[in-house]
């Protein structure tokens, strides 16, 4: 039996939305973002419901299409499970959530496409090569950890450094969400935080509505963005402007430089590179599938990670035994970026805060500078890690999917 009366379910089931995504079926609730991946079978389940409101109709459909019995009770309880008849409450769907950013939503779907047709595209391409013959050709111009000392004092370096990183980040999740806007994806753009720090965030869950070949664009908009930031600063530095201006364009070339890589690198942390991958490898779980296949090849699954990874997608399971080797590749890129650039930086700024601390006196100028330093630096090194901790705790806990 069901959780709920014929009625009530028949009205429940119409809130779906159903879409082919290639090799499965999508069922969705775009005003919850919750959104589950299944076989033909269940999609004419689904549809057969809305149609007749009977399960036993839905049944006969779904065991048709299967060649084998469907339970059809159970079934339902699966998509209860997961959330697809949640009621909708005004904190998860109302125009004013908590960080919604409303202004860029006047952005109209053209305006937004004309920044995605071809001639925006060819932009993009035009700098990203342009940065790489600029590396390739001014080794001068390559950016290095102490060009994130641009300031004689550090402390307001790192404050400038971290005003350019909001800027920065902003810009890259804005152009994130004006490709989805140019492909009718209702996503929501907005300002959030992560321990101290302050984030911009773009929620393009409803994208799984739309055909894949029509994601990319979206996945690849915001390093687009970073390149055309990227070759403006270096064809700033070409002429060697003033010293001052000059570390500027040092700092925010190391900046995006460092936010390009990272993108490209950071498979294991979702970038915007693995969603790329995913989505051309037409995958609906490869984070999840590699990490287990990656643990299955030099530690050993629990037993309720060897169901889990026995459950997914044979595709998934497929693609993840070669996708290994790019997430690893991507772990040792990650590793260079930490030891060449933030291990430097770290050490050098935490030894000027340690004597600087020894030798301020008490609630002077110098010595709120050199704690701020330490607060700045013990923070980049601890929030990863506590971010991580926490995530942890909630996949073991089943907050976290």
């Amino acid at each position: 039996m069901t959780a709920f009366p014929a009625t009530e379910l028949h009205q429940r089931v119409a809130w779906l939305t159903v879409g082919f995504d290639g090799d499965a079926w999508i069922l969705g609730r775009p005003d919850l973002g919750v959104f589950v991946a299944v076989p033909e079978p269940g999609a004419v389940f689904v549809t057969t419901l809305q149609e007749t409101g009977s399960i036993a109709d839905a049944t006969a459909r779904a065991t048709e299409v299967a060649g084998e019995q469907v339970d059809g009770d159970d079934f339902i309880e699966g998509l209860t499970a997961a959330g697809l008849f949640e009621a909708a409450t005004e904190q998860k769907t109302g125009p004013d959530a908590p960080g919604r950013i409303r202004w860029i939503e006047g952005v109209s779907p053209g305006t937004a496409a004309r920044l995605f047709g071809r001639v925006g595209w060819s932009c993009y391409a035009a700098a990203a090569v342009g940065v790489l013959v600029i590396m390739v050709t001014r080794p001068d111009l390559r950016p290095s950890w102490e060009d994130a000392w641009f300031l004689p004092s550090p402390g307001l370096s790192l404050f400038a450094g971290l005003l350019l990183t909001i800027a920065f980040s902003a810009l890259h999740e804005a152009w994130h969400w004006l490709a989805g806007r140019a492909i009718g994806v209702p996503a929501v753009f907005r300002l959030s935080y992560r321990g101290i720090y302050i984030v911009f965030e773009t929620d393009l869950t409803q994208i799984v509505a739309v055909p894949r070949n029509r994601r990319h664009g979206v996945y690849l908009a915001g390093t687009a963005v970073d390149s055309v930031i990227l070759a403006i600063v270096l064809g700033l530095r070409l002429p060697g402007p003033p010293g001052v201006i000059d570390d500027l364009l040092a700092a925010a070339a190391l900046l995006q430089i460092t936010r390009i890589i990272w993108q490209g690198a950071a498979l294991p942390l979702r970038s915007d590179s693995y969603a790329l991958l995913a989505n051309v490898l037409r995958c609906h779980n490869l984070y999840r599938a590699t990490w287990l296949t990656t643990k299955a090849r030099f530690l050993r699954l629990t037993a309720e990670e060897a169901d889990e990874l026995a459950a997914m997608s044979a595709r998934d399971r497929r693609i993840a035994s070669w996708f290994t080797l790019p997430y690893l590749a991507g772990i040792a890129i990650m590793t260079w970026v930490l030891f060449t650039i933030a291990v430097p930086l770290a050490v050098s700024l935490g030894r000027w805060a340690w004597e600087r601390l020894g030798s301020a006196t008490l609630g002077s100028f110098g010595f709120w500078e050199a704690l701020f330093v330490v607060v700045y630096v013990g923070a980049e090194l601890l929030l990863p890690v506590a971010l991580a901790l926490r995530e942890r705790r909630m996949r073991r806990s089943g907050r976290l999917l």
